[in-house]
């Protein structure tokens, strides 16, 4: 019995939205050790983030992150008034950027918050895992390989 192993991704840019510092920092660890990203742009603050995005938003020529790794609980902005601030971004941005909700929260309320906004590709607990990254990987393989049909 073999397991099949999910086929790489590279995500050339990555975003970390957490107040934590250690958080963040053993999350690019996690990231570098299994060639998940080249590059990961943080932000410990939920604003500074929406304001990068709106940034990269306007200028036609910046790198969209394709994913977003997402604290919930932080000061000033939490988790979900940035999910709520996502949305308001153009489609072209919610289309091209995932969201994936890294929380200590164990709260099943938070997971059903979560669920309903439809960039929120998945959540999880904290620590971010070998296997997370692969279930990530899984799930983007998956929704790029579905076929139109005419």
């Amino acid at each position: 019995m073999f397991q099949e192993t999910p086929t790489k991704l590279f995500h050339p840019l990555v975003m970390l939205v957490d107040d934590s510092s250690i958080d963040n920092f053993v999350n690019k660890k996690v990231m570098a050790r299994y060639n998940f990203t080249e590059k990961v742009n943080e932000f410990s603050k939920a604003y500074e983030a929406l304001n990068y995005l709106a940034e990269v938003e306007a200028d036609t020529e910046a790198e969209i992150p394709s994913i977003l790794f997402l604290d919930l609980e932080m000061p000033q902005i939490n988790g979900f008034e940035f999910l709520d601030k996502f949305e308001l971004m153009s489609s072209k941005m919610r289309k091209n950027i995932s969201i994936v909700i890294l929380t200590s929260s164990v709260n099943p309320a938070d997971l059903e918050r979560c669920v309903k906004h439809k960039s929120v590709l998945k959540y999880i607990h904290k620590p971010l895992m070998k296997n997370n990254l692969d279930d990530i990987n899984s799930i983007l393989l998956k929704k790029s390989s579905k076929l139109v049909m005419f």
